[in-house]
């Protein structure tokens, strides 16, 4: 398995070593894109619903009340709204972003491509980092709904008990912000599960195209169970800080995992480390492997 992930590793950089410098980061925060890039859409082979998704039996089952327990895949070809116009502040943070759609790796400030640092949320939601499918759990315990992810092995805690969101963070009297926020869940309805998410730090970037995303932001996720397989998943930022409106920046579906078990997948710092000082970055400028 280690091998395996070392591959996926390498693989993963070197797609990132080959991606094109064109183009300009202000023009890139200005495009309304409505379907994310080819990787997320590979063709599916016969008796698959999206590439290593198998189908489950036809007619699917009804959806369960309040029950979205289980093991999904996904994001299944996910789609945004158009983004809305950003704030100055916003422009002006977005140009110190430095993603490897427009410059290459040896110039990149993505920390997640060079270290392996954490991908954070919401950037974790599109779960392809490494390959175009991921898998996210729901586990209930007390007071709390667990978040498990496929991808780094991390988790979030949804606290169902009542308890507020933070007001501020990184504020005397208030707590610190976070990579993955603070989060409360409850249900609309029979079949919806929404989560409402403060608290998150400015660290990691909303997506892999550099977008950025202030201490400010809210996000809303709604998880509709529409059968026994399917899980309509749609998020929504409210950032005034950096957008002059709220928009939906994913909206997609996630699949019942046939084997209900996630195959380990982790971005290794060392080998990330190793792979870009010795590999990537002598491709970039040119000059030989480091020794």
């Amino acid at each position: 398995m280690r091998n395996e992930v070392g591959v996926t590793i390498a693989a993963f950089f070197g797609v990132v070593a080959l991606s094109s410098a064109g183009g300009a980061a202000h023009a890139q925060s200005q495009q309304s894109e409505k379907q994310f890039p080819s990787s997320f859409s590979q063709p599916a082979e016969a008796g698959y619903v999206a590439a290593g998704i198998p189908k489950m039996p036809n007619p699917p089952g009804p959806a369960p009340k309040h029950d979205i327990t289980g093991a999904w895949a996904g994001p299944i070809k996910p789609t945004r709204d158009p983004m809305p116009p950003m704030t100055p502040a916003g422009e002006a943070r977005f140009k110190l972003n430095k993603p490897e759609q427009v410059v290459h790796l040896a110039a990149t400030n993505d920390t997640f491509s060079t270290s392996c640092d954490p991908l954070g949320f919401p950037r974790y939601l599109y779960n392809h980092a490494i390959e175009s499918r991921g898998g996210m759990r729901f586990e209930p315990v007390q007071d709390r709904m667990l978040i498990l992810m496929q991808y780094q092995r991390v988790w979030r805690d949804v606290w169902m008990d009542g308890r507020q969101l933070p007001k501020r963070v990184d504020a005397r009297g208030f707590p610190d912000s976070r990579f993955y926020g603070y989060s409360v869940g409850h249900w609309d309805g029979d079949t919806t599960f929404v989560i409402d998410t403060d608290g998150m730090n400015d660290d990691s970037w909303l997506d892999e195209n550099g977008h950025p995303k202030s201490k400010d932001a809210h996000i809303e996720e709604r998880y509709t169970r529409l059968d026994q397989y399917t899980l309509q998943v749609t998020a929504t930022l409210d950032d005034p800080t950096y957008y002059t409106k709220p928009w939906v920046f994913l909206k997609t579906t996630y699949y019942w995992m046939r084997a209900q078990d996630f195959q380990e997948v982790f971005c290794v710092p060392s080998q990330a480390i190793e792979y870009r000082n010795t590999l990537s970055l002598p491709a970039d400028t040119g000059v030989g492997a480091a020794k």
